[in-house]
């Protein structure tokens, strides 16, 4: 299994476009304790998994025009798993998904296994 190391730095918006940190505020509120994802109040200590997985595109002309001209690249669903539900943050780009990968790597005080991309955040094997 594949774990979220702790990191000591929280992660900063400051990276991400202005329209990306303007999305990220809507539908990801972190705070100490907790954080507002996909309007859901998840506690950091509950987070089991959470997962980045690249979003599904059609195929063929609308696939193309959504992938290259209305997204401009590809995009990423970020999931937090906790006891029996989620909470799924769509179509966000990697850098936001990245920043998602690194509050919970910051805050969470729990293991925290991962599956997605890497890169986004440092990782354990257990």
């Amino acid at each position: 299994m594949v774990y979220l190391q702790r990191i000591k730095a929280r992660p900063s918006p400051d990276d991400l476009t202005p329209g990306e940190a303007r999305y990220v505020q809507t539908v990801f509120d972190p705070y100490a304790g907790e954080v507002l994802m996909d309007e859901q109040v998840v506690a950091w200590n509950e987070i089991e998994e959470i997962e980045v997985a690249t979003a599904a595109r059609a195929i063929g002309p609308a696939g193309w025009v959504v992938r290259h001209l209305v997204h401009g690249n590809e995009r990423y669903h970020v999931g937090l798993y906790f006891g029996r539900q989620e909470a799924i943050v769509p179509n966000v780009t990697l850098k936001v998904a990245g920043y998602i990968v690194q509050c919970v790597a910051f805050y969470a005080p729990l293991p925290v296994r991962y599956s997605g991309p890497d890169g986004l955040s440092p990782l354990v094997d257990a």
